[in-house]
């Protein structure tokens, strides 16, 4: 079997397993070990291959090969699987299974590593054997891992570190305690990723491994410098560089030097930076790891720009742009077109600055985005572990109860049957009694769940739209306002952002009603005043609104409503819903296309229809319209912004007043939206 070559896999997985027992050479150690002891076994006069002592020691020479020998690793896992499937042996044939799984893990294939720790771990008896469920739930997490599942990764390393915990397997504490803090610090999660590497510190006293002291305490380091503990940081990178008199790893030199630039940056001693970062770099030369890379040369820009050298800085800080789009790394991108739009505004170059900024914002808007979903399912995964663990626990606690109860019956029953019976009853009233207790709570959770849900659902909604739509042109006339105030032809560029500025700055209050409206009807016990409402005249006013909008497009408005039309509904919401609806319509059409509204009588409703002769919307689009667990925006005819709450606010008003709404749209034939609200007969 061919192993694979890519240095950033190879790399990001040796961070995260710890560099498995200690080194490559330490492996070659163990190898050739268990080879001897398999050659001791072979050679005795009575060796035949069904001995479980020569199956385990092909295991241990199959796990301890996967760094080196990954041809030989598929040859001894699977004569080791073969023989204690025919021998009927459970343990070699899990252990086998997880060093298959570990090779496909080393080699790339995650789909493949997965499927064989699913057939470990379906295994009742995997509890039996401690090292082997923890090693299997290592490999499974680090497999989810690199699928980028954080949330089963997360799972995965803390059942693996609850065995540890009860085994008091030190090797296993320390190794997961550092997994954990690995992925808590890719995912920016920097309190929580520091609380794990303390832990395992804890732990390493005991290993005395060097190698492990140098991971640790560079990955201290730098998460103390990402929480301003700068004496702290300095603590440990000092105790690393004395570790680097006996130690020979240049990957993590690599890494323990750009934490020491990254670290005399925030002291401001950036000559002392610079040195460092450039150390790193030459060291880089040999790795194909072009995250880290960019990030050496991201920290080379930023301590140029705080040199006041532009031109350096610029140009290092545009081949990290490079590098970050080459490894998909979304928040160094947007760290460095800050860095960008900083140069651009030090060098009065406001057009390529405001570019920079808005590539920023919404790199900002986009990563907060992600980082608040990737938190929330990495709390459902905690609450979700949690939960399944105090289940076990209960039946745990429950078995033992049922196993005193069912001692206490055998005494007893050698005194009388009588008290026998009794003891029996009174068990199976009270499990009912608990049953039905358990019953009302487990209903009552469900519905706390349902209600979370929807908490976190419009939680996130909220954070979306405040987050961009309303911090975006917030931002943009604080730079415009900022310009105006300092530069000598502000006043030039304020007069030319300002119609645009003032258009942002109605749709943010356009958004605002939107978000306090729309806040209302979330809230329980929220009331509507039903009165009666002449149509027309109100929608008169609606337009008045929008006479700018309207005429900014040449857009025809035909209003065909009844001057006698009257509807029961909410004065409020009746002009909330049809501001959107209309807003919507100037949205979508183009200049000098129409709007056209009429009213009709249907039974006891009035339908009143907004028309347009806009882009119109697929199927699909129109489904999503309404739905609470998508979020449908779209820019207008002349790049209008939206954020997609509108049409929800407008439905759930509908509802409340009574009524319905219906959408008919065909793409390039325009939309037509339409209510239905009880009449007013007069």
């Amino acid at each position: 079997m061919r192993s694979k070559s890519n240095y950033k896999y190879n790399f990001l997985l040796i961070a995260l397993i710890c560099l498995s027992y200690s080194s490559s050479f330490s492996q070659i150690d163990s190898v050739q070990f268990y080879k001897s002891k398999i050659s001791e076994l072979t050679e005795s006069p009575d060796f035949t291959e069904d001995n479980t002592a020569y199956i385990d020691n092909l295991n241990h020479l199959s796990y301890y090969s996967r760094l080196i020998e990954q041809d030989s690793m598929l040859v001894y896992s699977e004569k080791a699987l073969e023989l204690s499937l025919k021998n009927n042996y459970k343990q070699g044939e899990l252990e086998a299974l997880t060093n298959l799984a570990t090779l496909f893990l080393y080699t790339g294939d995650t789909n493949k590593s997965i499927e064989y720790t699913l057939q470990v771990i379906e295994s009742p008896l995997l509890s039996t054997y401690p090292k082997t469920e923890m090693k299997v739930y290592n490999v499974q997490g680090q497999a989810n891992f690199f699928k980028q599942d954080y949330p089963a990764t997360y799972a995965n390393f803390l059942h693996a570190l609850s065995i540890a915990e009860k085994q008091n397997d030190l090797f296993f504490l320390f190794r997961m305690n550092m997994n954990l803090g690995t992925i808590f610090s890719k995912l920016e999660n920097y309190n929580e990723a520091l609380a794990y590497y303390d832990k395992a510190l804890e732990v390493t006293h005991n290993l005395k491994d060097p190698t492990k002291d140098v991971m640790l305490l560079s990955n201290l380091a730098y998460l103390n410098i990402k929480l301003n503990n700068l004496d702290e940081a300095k603590i440990h990178l000092d105790k690393c560089l004395k570790l680097f008199e006996s130690q020979t790893n240049k990957t993590w030199l690599a890494w323990t030097q750009y934490t020491l630039g990254y670290y005399n940056q925030a002291k401001n001693n950036f000559d002392i930076a610079l040195d460092y970062y450039k150390k790193a770099l030459v060291l880089h030369e040999n790795f194909n790891d072009v995250k880290s890379k960019a990030d050496i040369i991201y920290g080379i820009a930023g301590t140029y720009l705080s040199k006041d050298y532009l031109p350096l800085a610029e140009e290092n800080i545009l081949e990290s742009i490079a590098l970050y789009k080459a490894s998909n790394h979304d928040s160094g991108l947007e760290q460095a077109y800050r860095i960008l739009y900083q140069i651009k505004k030090q060098q009065k170059d406001v057009a390529e600055s405001l570019k920079y900024l808005e590539m920023t914002e919404k790199l900002s808007y986009d990563n907060f985005k992600k980082k608040n979903t990737r938190n929330l399912t990495m709390l459902n995964a905690r609450l979700n572990y949690e939960k399944e663990t105090e289940a076990l626990k209960a039946q745990s606690e429950l078995a033992l109860s049922q196993q005193r109860k069912y001692i206490k019956w055998a005494l007893a029953a050698l005194l009388t049957l009588i008290i026998i019976v009794f003891i029996i009853l009174n068990a199976n009233r009270r499990e009912k009694i608990l049953n039905k207790k358990l019953a009302k709570q487990a209903e009552v959770l469900n519905e706390n769940q349902k209600a979370l849900k929807q908490i976190n659902h419009n939680q996130d909604r909220l954070f979306s739209i405040v987050g961009h739509d309303l911090r975006s042109p917030i931002i943009s006339l604080n730079e415009i306002l900022g310009l105006y105030l300092e530069d000598p032809e502000g006043k030039e560029y304020f007069e030319k952002f300002a119609p645009q500025l003032k258009e942002d700055i109605e749709q943010v209050q356009f958004t605002m009603d939107n978000l306090l409206h729309w806040g209302k009807t979330q809230m329980q016990g929220s009331t509507v005043n039903i009165k009666s409402i002449l149509v027309k005249e109100e929608l008169d006013i609606i337009l008045q609104l929008y006479r700018n909008e309207i005429k900014k497009k040449s857009i025809v408005v035909n209003n065909q409503v009844a001057a006698n039309h009257s509807v029961f509904a909410d004065l409020q919401q009746f002009n909330i819903i049809f501001r959107n609806l209309i807003n919507n319509a100037i949205k979508f059409t183009p200049n000098n296309g129409m709007i056209t509204i009429s009213t009709k009588i249907k039974n006891k409703n009035l339908v009143i229809e907004v028309s347009d002769t806009g882009v119109g919307m697929t199927e699909t689009d129109v489904q999503k319209l309404f739905s609470s667990s998508e979020n449908f925006s779209s820019y207008g005819t002349n790049s209008e912004k939206g954020t997609g709450l509108g049409l929800r606010l407008v439905k759930a008003m509908v509802i409340k007043n009574n009524g319905e709404i219906m959408v008919k749209s065909e793409p390039n034939k325009g939309s037509q939206f339409i209510v239905e609200l009880p009449i007013d007969i007069k």
